[in-house]
């Protein structure tokens, strides 16, 4: 037992008497990364699923602007257009409401018996940590995580009743840690620690009393978005039984630097109904869409990195009619599936890293400048989401031609509307 005290004394009480060599504790700095990494990604999907739902409405826009395809031609045509889309971000897609979770419980006595050793004397269980640092960071997290719990069970943990998803923006959102008083009550009331011997107790009442941890950690701040602005351009080439290739391709640009690098495309066919029909009163057809996205970003002080790529596929009807010989009224009914997977780099919040001693203190809203005693988070944490988005949209619009060239308009209802608009010019 005196070797736990004195492991458990020199990872929390040497470190702070030598400020020359280190003026972080690395145990607490590991434990905080631990819980901010089950913080981060209990919220992840909700942060990111606006972004995802959105994206899902306005990449599936101006596949159309007419149903009208013609029967196999002598020479292919090519239709070459510059297409815009616009949506409004309500205000419910800013926001959502926060949540912690550890995981599912663990055995405890499992837990002491893999980073360390348990023997039974006079009806006492005495407990021996193991001597690498690996065996008291283990143990310390399984510890204090299965603590946090107890914590989450008991209202401990004091959450915000909002915080900001990727398109909102809450730079302070805190999530209040149980202090350590708190957490050695919990400790009291483990089974486990009740048939433990008073040495073993009292080392892992040290190990609780030593720790010192944040007293809270952040959500992510958001990027604050009101709209979302989108541009594609478009290749559609014709006819072949009725049938047209439409190809779309964006290399990586950065539209908005709040949104980040995007890069796009896409491959569909569209097929006409209405060449079966006796007569044809109006053009009816369907289209399939296949496409992907990939989303780079970079956020904050602590340049934390987004990357989300997606797959999106879309299955549509549409019908149009034309009317005056200049103009086609359409509308079309489209099924839409989205599938996306994040991957977010992040080190911990630039406050999380002062409250640590990870950074040297700076004048609030300035980054602090790591210096060789204080180098900052060096060790990036790397989560993946996974999200999907289904979405039934329906869009209503109108096409102006004169000759090759056509302006076409539209408005899409779904869970995000999009106005779009294009502009194309037909040659063979």
């Amino acid at each position: 037992m005196i070797r736990f005290l004195s492991r458990v004394l020199i990872l929390f009480v040497v470190p702070a008497m030598l400020p020359a060599q280190q003026l972080y504790v690395p145990l607490n700095v590991d434990i905080t990364r631990a819980v901010t990494k089950d913080l981060f990604e209990t919220n992840a999907v909700p942060y990111i699923q606006p972004m995802v739902t959105t994206l899902n409405a306005t990449s599936n826009a101006r596949f159309f602007d007419q149903a009208y395809v013609p029967d196999t031609v002598s020479s292919p045509y090519y239709k070459v257009s510059l297409n815009g889309m616009y949506g409004q971000i309500l205000e419910d897609q800013r926001w959502y409401t926060p949540s912690i979770n550890f995981g599912p419980r663990i055995n405890v006595a499992s837990e002491l018996a893999k980073y360390g050793t348990i023997s039974l004397v006079d009806g006492k269980f005495q407990y021996v940590i193991g001597n690498t640092y690996n065996d008291t960071l283990g143990l310390t997290t399984s510890l204090v995580r299965e603590l946090l719990r107890d914590a989450v069970d008991s209202s401990y943990f004091v959450l915000p009743d909002s915080a900001a998803t990727l398109f909102g923006n809450k730079p302070d959102a805190r999530v209040f840690v149980p202090s350590n008083s708190k957490l050695l009550s919990l400790l009291h009331q483990r089974a486990e620690y009740k048939i433990l011997d008073s040495a073993a107790r009292a080392g892992l009442d040290t190990l609780i009393t030593k720790m010192s941890l944040p007293p809270y950690l952040t959500l992510p701040p958001g990027v604050d978005m009101s709209a979302l602005i989108a541009g594609v351009p478009q290749l559609e080439i014709g006819s072949l039984w009725g049938t047209e290739l439409l190809l779309r391709f964006i290399p990586p640009v950065e539209f908005d630097r709040n949104v980040g690098k995007f890069s796009f495309w896409g491959v569909g066919l569209k097929h006409s109904i209405s060449q079966y029909f006796p007569e044809r009163w109006f053009d009816l057809a369907i289209q399939g869409v296949y496409q992907g996205t990939t989303l780079t970003n970079t956020v904050g002080f602590t340049g934390s990195k987004l990357t989300a790529d997606a797959t999106i596929l879309s299955g549509n009807i549409h019908a149009s009619k034309e009317v005056w010989g200049f103009l086609s009224v359409y509308a079309g009914y489209a099924y839409e599936r989205i599938d996306v997977v994040s991957t977010y780099q992040y080190v911990l919040p630039q406050e999380i890293q002062l409250a640590l001693g990870l950074l040297p203190p700076t004048p609030a809203g300035q980054v602090a400048v790591p210096t060789p005693e204080q180098p900052g988070d060096l060790k990036p944490q790397i989560s993946t989401v996974n999200a999907f988005n289904t979405n039934a949209k329906i869009t209503m619009g109108f096409s102006a031609f004169v000759g090759p060239i056509r302006l076409a308009v539209d408005y899409s209802v779904s869970r995000f509307n999009v106005l779009s608009a294009g502009l194309s010019y037909t040659f063979k």
